[in-house]
């Protein structure tokens, strides 16, 4: 092999690897823009799902403060997996887009619920107080 045949067999393979990241980073984007329009589909009260361009960000507000918290994110892994803290999905690909899609809002939906049972237990145990007699 010559200089200049390995020289273009690195460019070509350089050139590759630029279009497949591109790919990748597009698919991720439509990925994640399809899941904000779920995430978003039915609101519910004091939870957000802001769509940044590589992310989602989840937020929420509590006790009625004025000011959102952002307490999340979904991103998409270098592996095309969503990602949320330490929550992944199977790998987006064609055949799974359906599956990672209701993957990720179960894990949203599990995220919230937890969230919210940690902003519950004082209202649960002034609930479970004796009453007076």
């Amino acid at each position: 092999m010559t200089l200049a045949e390995a020289l273009a067999a690195e460019r070509e393979r350089s050139r590759r690897e630029y279009e497949e990241a591109i790919t990748r980073r597009e698919v991720g984007r439509t990925v994640l823009q399809a899941l904000a329009q779920r995430l978003n589909a039915e609101p519910l009260p004091s939870w957000f799902f802001i769509s940044k361009g590589d992310e989602i960000l989840v937020a929420h507000t509590r006790n009625g403060a004025t000011m959102r918290q952002h307490v999340g994110t979904w991103s998409v892994a270098d592996d095309m997996r969503l990602v949320f803290d330490e929550d992944s999905t199977e790998w987006i690909t064609a055949e799974s887009c359906a599956r990672v899609l209701d993957e990720a809002v179960k894990i949203t939906a599990r995220f919230i619920l937890a969230q919210e049972s940690r902003y519950q237990p004082a209202v649960r145990e002034l609930t479970q107080l004796p009453q007076r007699a």
